[in-house]
């Protein structure tokens, strides 16, 4: 499977990982401000999901410079799964989350979707260091 994931150019990686740096950011606030498994609202799994984004979150973006290649497959399966998990709970459980937060992630996943798609198409030159 990895194999078949794109390369993209480093200004493209340097970008989805300063997403993920701000994404973990977030998380670390949240912790701060309301400690270890700090979306109580929230189910138990999908409360430990969203504290584990604290570890995936920097792990990402770490692997998007410098295993490009499967840092761009753990970042299309976090940020999948954080938005299918996300739209589960604002419209199954009903929980008040950020609209603006929801709709950046989306956006987020739709531009390493579409640059994935992109990189795959053009077979796109590695990225220099």
């Amino acid at each position: 499977m990895v194999s078949s994931i794109p390369r993209l150019d480093r200004p493209v990686l340097i970008v989805f990982s300063l997403c993920f740096a701000a994404a973990c950011a977030i998380h670390v606030t949240d912790l701060w401000q309301h400690g270890w498994l700090a979306y109580r609202s929230a189910p138990l799994p999908l409360n430990a999901y969203w504290t584990a984004l604290v570890f995936l979150d920097p792990f990402a973006a770490v692997l998007l410079l410098w295993q490009p290649r499967i840092g761009l497959a753990l970042a299309l399966l976090i940020v999948a799964s954080d938005v299918a998990l996300d739209l589960f709970a604002r419209f199954y459980l009903r929980l008040q989350l950020r609209p603006v937060a929801l709709a950046l992630q989306l956006l987020f996943f739709i531009a390493l979707f579409a640059a994935t798609l992109f990189g795959r198409r053009t077979g796109a030159a590695p990225p220099t260091i």
